[in-house]
């Protein structure tokens, strides 16, 4: 059995460390062991308790009334609530699934969720939260490698399908190569971006994760294309990355680059002109002409 500090209890529910311990103060809402030097560790129970806590917050119910119930009057309110309840953005049952390395019920909610939504809606509003989330637990050591690559890899099936069953709204002389560079390997961005594109008739060339600069150059010329989209999440100084967008557009005659990922949306470097960053659906269009 697993278990958890109060930092990586708060990361895994969202609730703020200093509620969950006036909670367990006020209400006795949770009980960790303690170590020898007197630090707190918590239980999958408690987690599993946090997060239908949540569940129930999200549903109207106040945390004084939750309290007065045990843990499985709980999770039958939960389970008879989430039939009714508007769902939020994320589900805290989608962290507990990917915790748990359960296949069948993690693909269920995003395979719902983009029935009802629509992909773009389920990206950008479930599924690049919860990768910015498991990102920080992945950073804190709270999560494996293991369970990172499950959702990583679950999520990029997804996309990939959704990629090969689009039937395009129209054909478009437009042809975009998409790469990831070197020692960038989180592709669920540029997967995202590739749909987008085939989904409005643009022609594709995807090559996917730790492409070297010179197969870029080479494929880009060969197959004529006529924009560049990469992504890049990996550290990277300011100097390296501007060499990296300056000699492509060097030797491509200053075709379009669009950039997405967290290091370009953080990055307060001034870009070449023919650079453009891309946070979503909407600013990928825009960038394309298209309204």
């Amino acid at each position: 059995m697993a278990t958890y500090s109060i930092k990586e209890l708060s990361l895994l529910s969202g609730i703020k460390a200093h509620t969950i311990r006036i909670w367990e103060k006020r209400y006795n809402m949770f009980s960790p062991d303690r170590t020898d030097t007197n630090i707190r560790r918590y239980s999958d129970d408690d987690l599993r308790l946090s997060l239908n806590i949540v569940l129930l917050q999200n549903m109207g119910f106040k945390i004084s009334r939750i309290a007065k119930l045990n843990s499985d009057e709980i999770s039958d309110m939960v389970s008879k609530g989430s039939h009714y309840a508007s769902p939020t953005p994320v589900p805290e049952s989608l962290f507990m699934h990917a915790l748990n390395l359960d296949q069948e019920q993690f693909s269920l909610i995003i395979q719902n969720t983009i029935a009802e939504k629509g992909i773009e809606w389920t990206f950008e509003n479930m599924i690049v939260p919860f990768q910015k989330r498991i990102g920080l637990l992945w950073q804190a050591g709270t999560i494996s490698p293991a369970q990172e690559h499950f959702s990583s890899n679950i999520l990029r099936n997804v996309l990939i399908a959704s990629s090969l069953q689009l039937k395009p709204l129209k054909q478009r002389s437009e042809n975009i190569l998409f790469f990831l560079p070197e020692g960038e390997l989180h592709e669920l961005g540029l997967l995202y971006f590739n749909y987008i594109a085939r989904k409005e008739g643009f022609q594709t060339v995807y090559l996917g994760q730790n492409v070297p600069t010179n197969d870029v150059l080479e494929v880009a010329e060969k197959q004529n294309v006529t924009h560049l989209f990469t992504s890049i999440t990996l550290a990277m100084f300011n100097d390296t990355l501007s060499d990296l967008f300056k000699h492509l557009s060097n030797k491509l005659n200053g075709i379009p680059i669009l950039a997405t990922g967290h290091l370009i949306q953080a990055s307060n470097m001034k870009m070449p002109s023919n650079v453009y960053k891309i946070a979503n659906a909407q600013q990928f269009r825009n960038s394309l002409g298209l309204k």
